[in-house]
C-alpha cells in the first residue's frame, strides 16, 4: 500500500531526533548509492552539530528502502550513518569515512552518499553526473525493459543497450570486463506491478560497468570502487543490480533474477560482498 507524503514526513520526524525546522532544511544536490542501487536529484539538507546531518530526496524516492538517512559525525571524517524506511524502521547502515578526492562524499562498506550545493560540480577527477534525461523510447524499447526492482508502490525500470567489452580479467580470476549504456525511469503503482514500463515516464541515462564472472562478479561503483556480487545468492537491496548484471553478462536471459542465476555456473565465493579499490586489485588473485 503506497503511503501518502504527510504520512512519510511524519514517520521520518518521529523517528530521528532532528532538530526543529529540519522538515524544511535547506535545498541540496545528493547521489546517493547502495549496491548499485543509485538515486540523484534535488534533496533536503538539514545540518546538525558537529558537521552531522540529515538527507531526502525531494520528491520521496527511496533508495536501499530508505527514504531519510541521517550522518552523524564520530570522529575527524568518520561517522554512523541510520535510515528511516518508508514504513518507519530505522536501520543502521554503518560507518562511513570522507573521501580525500571528494569532500562532498562519504563512503561505507556497500554505499556512497554525496551531497552538494545546487550547482556545485562533482570534484575534478570524479564521474560526472549523467544528463538529466534521456530520449523517450519507442514502443519496442519499452517492451524490452524490466523492473529492476518494483517494491513498496513502485518500480525502477531499465533498458540496456548491447554490452560493450573493454577488457579482460586474469588467469586467476577470469572474466570480461564490459560498458553498458542503460536508460531508466520510475513508476509508481497502487495495485499490481505491469510487466513493462508503462509510457510517459522521465527517462534518464546510466552507464553500468560490469565484470562478468562467475569466480567474482562485480558491478564499479561511482566513486571506481569495484564490489563484488554474492551470485548464485540474491537478496534485498542486491536484487536489482544482480538482475541488471545477468541481463547484460547473459544475453536472453529472462526478468526474474532468482531464475536467470539458476544453472550459469556461479558458486557461492567468499569474496561475495568485498570491495576492491580498482579493477587491478578485483582481478588479481
Amino acid at each position: 500500500m503506497r503511503v501518502a507524503a504527510p504520512l512519510l514526513a511524519a514517520l521520518v520526524a518521529l523517528a530521528l531526533p532532528i532538530q526543529a525546522g529540519a522538515v524544511s532544511g535547506r535545498a541540496a544536490q545528493c547521489e546517493i548509492t547502495v549496491r548499485g542501487e543509485r538515486i540523484d536529484g534535488p534533496c533536503r539538507f538539514t545540518p546538525r552539530q558537529r558537521g552531522s546531518f540529515d538527507v531526502a530526496m525531494m520528491d520521496g524516492r527511496a533508495v536501499g528502502g530508505a527514504i531519510s538517512l541521517a550522518l552523524d559525525i564520530t570522529g575527524s571524517g568518520v561517522g554512523e550513518v541510520r535510515s528511516v524506511s518508508t514504513a518507519g524502521v530505522r536501520a543502521q547502515w554503518g560507518s562511513v569515512r570522507r573521501l580525500d578526492e571528494d569532500g562532498a562524499c562519504w563512503r561505507g562498506a556497500d554505499f556512497t552518499i554525496c551531497v552538494r550545493a545546487v550547482g556545485e560540480p562533482p570534484a575534478a577527477g570524479t564521474r560526472p553526473t549523467p544528463a538529466a534525461t534521456a530520449p523517450e523510447p519507442s514502443a519496442a524499447d519499452r517492451a524490452r525493459s524490466f523492473g529492476a526492482r518494483c517494491h513498496m508502490g513502485g518500480c525502477d525500470w531499465y533498458i540496456q543497450a548491447p554490452a560493450r567489452e573493454t577488457g579482460q580479467g586474469s588467469d586467476a580470476v577470469p572474466g570480461r570486463r564490459i560498458e553498458v549504456d542503460e536508460r531508466t525511469a520510475r513508476s509508481e503503482h497502487a495495485g499490481d506491478y505491469p510487466d513493462h514500463a508503462p509510457p510517459g515516464l522521465s527517462w534518464s541515462p546510466e552507464r553500468l560497468e560490469l565484470f562478468c564472472s562467475t569466480v567474482r562478479p562485480a558491478f564499479r561503483e561511482a566513486d571506481g570502487r569495484w564490489t563484488t556480487l554474492p551470485l548464485p545468492e540474491i537478496f534485498g537491496a542486491s536484487e536489482g543490480i544482480s538482475l541488471r548484471y545477468l541481463k547484460a553478462c547473459h544475453a536472453g536471459v529472462g526478468d526474474d533474477p532468482y531464475e536467470a542465476v539458476a544453472g550459469l555456473g556461479y558458486r557461492a565465493s567468499p569474496q561475495a560482498g568485498r570491495d576492491f579499490p580498482d579493477f587491478d586489485a578485483l582481478v588479481a588473485p
